[in-house]
């Protein structure tokens, strides 16, 4: 599998950012994590995205599904055009406005998913997660050809989060704050703490992520090396093989 990261900023975009967005590629099966602000140029520069297999979403986040707003004027074109409707799964929030605007488009199928759910798309299989954010949200688990991508999403501290994550090559972890700014309370992980769990679970590799553009990345990384020395927090357009 290759990962390429579209957009790696949260809460919002950096100058000439993007917010939360990975386009992974197995063979023929092209997976969209995330759609966030500026990702759907991003993508398209890469891929048709009505060439994708799926789009899987997090959570109703607009930091993480609002390009998917601008993609129904695309994909309603080429549907009328006799093109297929794009499947997207997500956790079920029925308070999502983008969510409703998805399923009021004859462009899309919405798929709820919940934690224990596993999906075959393409040639990947996708494990559901529980991920513990102010909405609902989950983590996904990508394996194939006996490699295995592990995507947070945007989580606290959850029950089963290392096991989700055991063993898998790669580790996509949500690391927003410096450990002096984190609480049980707070919606996000650490950088440490993401690396931390990387660490617990014999991740291969992990990239931090969800970078939020007022906070010193430099300290995010020096926190995060302190656990993993192999850590790195996620670049816009870096590839990794998983």
């Amino acid at each position: 599998m290759q990962l390429t990261c579209l957009g790696v900023n949260g809460p919002f975009p950096a100058p000439e950012g993007a917010t939360s967005g990975y386009l992974v590629v197995q063979g023929e099966t092209r997976l969209q994590l995330d759609m966030g602000s500026g990702v759907l140029a991003a993508l398209t520069e890469r891929t048709p995205p009505e060439a994708l297999t799926a789009v899987l979403l997090s959570h109703w986040h607009y930091d993480h599904c609002s390009d998917m707003l601008l993609l129904i004027y695309r994909m309603e074109s080429l549907v009328v055009q006799g093109a297929e409707p794009l499947d997207v799964y997500g956790p079920l929030d029925k308070r999502s406005l983008v969510r409703q605007a998805l399923l009021a488009s004859p462009a899309f199928r919405v798929h709820d998913v919940q934690p224990g759910d596993v999906l075959r798309l393409g040639d990947v299989e996708v494990k559901v997660g529980l991920a513990r954010h102010p909405v609902p949200a989950v983590m996904l688990r990508l394996e194939a050809e006996g490699r295995s991508l592990c995507y947070t999403g945007d989580t606290n501290e959850v029950e089963g989060l290392v096991e989700f994550a055991r063993g898998c090559d790669l580790l996509l972890a949500d690391g927003l704050f410096p450990q002096a700014a984190w609480s049980t309370a707070k919606p996000h992980l650490s950088a440490a703490m993401a690396a931390e769990l990387a660490r617990d679970a014999q991740a291969g590799k992990v990239v931090i992520t969800h970078l939020n553009p007022a906070i010193d990345a430099a300290g995010l990384l020096k926190e995060a090396r302190a656990v993993r020395q192999d850590a790195v927090l996620a670049q816009r357009f870096a590839t990794y093989t998983v």
